[in-house]
């Protein structure tokens, strides 16, 4: 039987072995492939063997012809991971720094690992053990939301090494997200809880009413006196005080998204808080004197200072537990602003507009609950119906 013709692209050379001497056979592969891309490369791989050369040759042009072909990377997961973020260039800081901190499990423990090698084994296993709260240097087991944003930021991260022609498949896509339990991550404070808070007399008392009547953290800590209207009874959100992480500290930025710029008609138990708290705020400046630091803003302490946005959630914590109120983090203000104004009939898109969201979808889905109260309502309501 008549010998194979090697096909173009490889050729058999004789090599000389460094430890006998002799002449051995080898088969060099010589391609140029183009990427998905549209780069070209040069390949060039010796084998020991016949059939090895052929299985390479033919794998490399399948994929060339196919659009995957992905050359030899020694990028790895930190390259990948930090030049994502950094071409990002119109992220918001605090949305940097979330999306920084989402993948930081995967850059710890893979960092190192070549992106290409890499596979969907090695984030169930991080996925697993992220759960489980096994993971060095991290005290608590992560929540199935912040496992999934893990996920899906790091699928971002994979889709633009596709793009790029580095990688030939996307391994984040393929690991299944964790369900997410609503009622075991969200609590929301009842009617009778929240009336408790707001009738709560302390300094800060302004700053819960805020929050209950749903604004964001950062803007209770960004919004001064200027964009308070005692008058008309308005408050207008049109910048944010964030904490962006131990590198940056507190920075102040626009709203969260277009929607969040609103100005919104306050309840009058709002706007007598505000005014207590205003008169409040110009007694302590008249009676520090020069030593008072502006007041130029809402949420400040007695001598005019801003309050850093993680005091505020400290704060908000301590009161809590003084009134021996079941912990609610203070962003769930917001979701108890929104269920109530739900349980009340208000309809969605005008509850979206008044929490500043993008669209009336991610309020139904993300900021509405049931509460139980709410639910022995309902099965009361239902009465038997007798037989005629």
């Amino acid at each position: 039987m008549a010998r194979q013709q090697l096909p173009r692209g490889i050729t058999k050379v004789a090599v000389a072995n460094r430890r006998t001497g002799k002449l051995e056979d080898r088969w060099r592969v010589k391609l140029n492939p183009v990427d998905a891309a549209g780069e070209r490369h040069q390949v060039n791989r010796s084998f020991t063997t016949e059939r090895e050369a052929r299985a390479f040759h033919s794998e490399t042009l399948g994929a060339m012809q196919a659009g995957t072909y992905v050359a030899v990377s020694k990028r790895t997961v930190e390259q990948a991971c930090k030049a994502w973020l950094e071409s990002r260039h119109n992220l918001k800081a605090t949305t940097r720094t979330g999306y920084a901190t989402a993948l930081q499990p995967v850059r710890d423990r893979y960092g190192s690992t070549r992106l290409q090698a890499l596979t969907k084994d090695d984030l169930d296993s991080l996925v697993t053990d992220l759960r489980a709260g096994e993971v060095e240097g991290r005290r608590r087991a992560f929540k199935a939301r912040t496992v999934n944003k893990m996920l899906r930021v790091l699928e971002q991260v994979i889709d633009s090494e596709l793009k790029q022609g580095n990688v030939v498949r996307n391994v984040a896509a393929l690991v299944e997200r964790i369900a997410v339990d609503d009622a075991a991550e969200y609590r929301t404070l009842t009617e009778a809880e929240m009336l408790r808070v707001l009738d709560h007399q302390c300094r800060e008392r302004h700053l819960w009413t805020l929050a209950l009547y749903g604004l964001r953290r950062g803007e209770i800590a960004g919004l001064r006196w200027e964009n308070v209207d005692l008058k008309a009874g308005t408050v207008t959100i049109s910048e944010a005080r964030v904490y962006a992480g131990p590198d940056l500290g507190v920075v102040v930025e626009t709203p969260k998204s277009k929607r969040s710029r609103r100005t919104l008609p306050m309840p009058p138990d709002v706007v007598k808080a505000l005014k207590a708290a205003r008169r409040a705020q110009r007694a302590e400046k008249v009676a520090l004197g020069p030593a008072y630091a502006g007041g130029e803003y809402v949420a400040c302490d007695e001598a005019g200072r801003p309050y850093d946005p993680t005091w505020i959630s400290d704060a908000w914590d301590r009161m809590l537990k003084k009134l021996k109120i079941d912990r609610v983090r203070l962003h769930d203000a917001r979701h108890t602003c929104g269920t109530l104004m739900h349980l009340q009939g208000v309809p969605i898109a005008v509850i979206s507009a008044w929490l500043g969201h993008a669209s009336a979808a991610f309020t139904l889905a993300t900021y509405v609950h049931s509460q139980d109260d709410a639910l022995k309502a309902a099965g009361q309501s239902l009465r038997p119906v007798e037989a005629i």
